[in-house]
């Protein structure tokens, strides 16, 4: 089974532009306040490693786990999502960019993503399967809906607290 959804928005940030650019290339720093990801690592060859946890009341705790490439680009940064071989329940493929602008006041900032959570299931063959099936789906696009909500607040918040941090040392 696989569900997608597309986050896409944008906000102000009272930072010169270069800095805004290595906010958003600094996932550890931008997601730093991302409830719904656990366990976020980027290596020395900017491969980020993360979870996601999933609450499914039939299955209990889940962790879905995701890999991207991450990628610089000239005005900001690139995610390019890696396919994940493995026999748990299910994993993620997180796609997309960030691009930083200059604006009257600091910086634009820019978000377009793609999640899309990729769910091992059995086939259902009869009715019971099937809706057990149609439980899941709607479980996991309630999460994945909530995921996705909560993303720009979580990088706003991290923002706000590099902007105080940026205004303290000027």
């Amino acid at each position: 089974m696989k569900l997608s959804h597309h986050i896409d928005f944008d906000f102000l940030l009272n930072l010169p532009e270069q800095t805004a650019i290595e906010f958003v290339r600094d996932v550890e720093v931008s997601l730093s306040r991302a409830s719904f990801i656990n366990n976020l690592t980027v290596n020395t060859d900017n491969l980020i490693e993360a979870d996601i946890p999933v609450n499914a009341a039939l299955f209990g705790q889940q962790n879905l786990e995701f890999k991207s490439h991450l990628v610089n680009i000239e005005h900001g940064a690139r995610l390019e999502p890696i396919d994940i071989n493995t026999n748990a329940p299910g994993w993620a493929k997180v796609a997309g960019h960030s691009v930083v602008s200059s604006a009257k006041k600091g910086s634009r900032v820019e978000y377009r993503f793609d999640i899309t959570i990729m769910l091992n299931l059995p086939k259902a063959e009869k009715w019971g399967g099937k809706a057990l099936t149609k439980m899941i789906e709607f479980t996991a696009q309630k999460v994945l809906e909530r995921i996705c909500s909560s993303f720009p607040s979580a990088v706003q918040e991290a923002a706000k607290e590099l902007e105080i941090s940026f205004e303290q040392v000027s």
